[in-house]
Formats: C-alpha cells, sequence, structure tokens
C-alpha cells in the first residue's frame, strides 16, 4: 500500500472528526450524569403557605 498525501490527509480528517465526536459524546454523558444527580427544584412558596387547621 503506498501511502501518498491523499490518504495521509484522509486518515488525519478520519481520526479528527473521530476524536470529535468520542469527546462530543463523553461531554453529553458527563451533563447527562450531573442532571440526574440534581434533585428536582422544589416550590418554596408552597412551603411558606400557613397550613390548614386540622
Amino acid at each position: 500500500m503506498f501511502i501518498t498525501p491523499q490518504s495521509v490527509q484522509a486518515e488525519t480528517a478520519y481520526r479528527q472528526e473521530r476524536t470529535k465526536r468520542e469527546f462530543g459524546r463523553a461531554t453529553a454523558r458527563r451533563e447527562r450524569r450531573e442532571q440526574a444527580a440534581k434533585p428536582e427544584p422544589r416550590h418554596v412558596r408552597r412551603s411558606l403557605r400557613p397550613t390548614h387547621a386540622a
């Protein structure tokens, strides 16, 4: 197999694209994990309202 400038360019472009795709997946995965770790926001006003006398 001969190494031509075009084949080197193609290989470099392929590697860069693969690296970019892998980096994007890792970032998205980390963000999803962080979102799952955060509790749901609570309504503060509801806890400040007076309760009904039973």
